[in-house]
């Protein structure tokens, strides 16, 4: 495939307009090989300029590029994927919105070629946002489905992660983290997490020991199939399937282009809704930090 084809290949995937580009996409994995460098390329240039790239509200070519490069298992952008997710914040929630949550754990462990260094390096980064954190501890969950990890070892780092000191006061952190190693079935560990939601760092309006303690109850292999079928749900092998969720993508009508902002939304939300997400999360966090004078 040309130089020429590859570069039309990009362009298209750099403009938002409503429109998924599935030729494109399929064009891109006939030619894995060339293109793989380029969408290598993309990520590193805008971690050259993060708040450049946030704030240009229709520039998506890095979300192609993480698709794409995740359907590869191309271990090259792992590094560059790792530093993405570690930018601080708001940048990560304003370069990839939704996708910190729902598809970062998949990015990260696809293109991780096993080796859990980078993944480690980002939950244990204080100063990166806390959700991209808590993607990284889901993607050492999801290592363990598919093999990648023993799950005692996983259980072990993350077991270790109740100090107190790896989050700032009230921080989400080690309430999700909580949810990922009922995930991964808690037996060993019931003593940390016991203990944990004695010192107010577990929040319990988001798991509840209750609930901890019906993990237990369903049994170890119950559990793991079902942290595997949510594995498989998140990463299909289709490339398309992987970004269904781009459900806003839709061609144009002939007679009429609507706005652009239904996919834009979906894709990225708005600074406002941004915004007022950013705002909710600091009440909860009053919230919790009155009820614990």
């Amino acid at each position: 495939m040309t130089d020429s084809i590859v570069a039309e290949i990009l362009k298209a995937f750099e403009v938002f307009d409503g429109v998924y580009k599935r030729a494109e996409v399929d064009a891109a994995v006939e030619c894995r090989e060339e293109i793989t460098p380029h969408l290598i390329g993309i990520l590193e240039e805008v971690l050259k300029d993060p708040a450049s790239y946030a704030a240009q509200e229709r520039y998506e070519a890095h979300v192609y590029a993480l698709v794409l490069l995740t359907h590869f298992r191309a271990q090259r952008a792992h590094r560059a994927i790792v530093a993405l997710a570690s930018l601080p914040p708001p940048l990560p929630d304003e370069l990839l919105g939704d996708i910190v949550t729902e598809h970062l754990p998949v990015f990260l462990l696809r293109t991780s070629g096993g080796s859990m260094t980078g993944i480690k390096s980002l939950i244990t980064n204080r100063q990166a946002d806390e959700y991209c954190r808590t993607s990284a501890v889901r993607a050492m969950a999801y290592a363990v489905a598919d093999g990648m990890m023993p799950r005692k070892e996983a259980l072990a780092f993350l077991g270790s992660l109740f100090t107190g000191n790896e989050a700032a006061p009230y921080s989400e952190f080690w309430s999700f983290l909580a949810c990922s190693i009922c995930d991964l079935y808690p037996e060993e560990l019931m003593g940390v997490v016991e203990e944990a939601y004695e010192e107010e760092l577990i929040a319990s309006g988001v798991i509840g020991l209750d609930s901890v303690g019906r993990t237990l109850h369903e049994g170890k292999e119950a559990t793991l199939e079902r942290l595997r079928d949510d594995l498989a749900h998140r990463d299909p092998e289709n490339v398309h399937d992987h970004i269904s969720w781009w459900a806003s993508f839709q061609p144009p009508k002939p007679a009429s282009r609507g706005p652009v902002s239904r996919g834009a939304k979906a894709l990225r939300p708005r600074q406002e809704e941004r915004e007022a997400r950013r705002q909710k999360r600091k009440k909860e966090r009053a919230a919790r930090k009155r009820r614990g004078r």
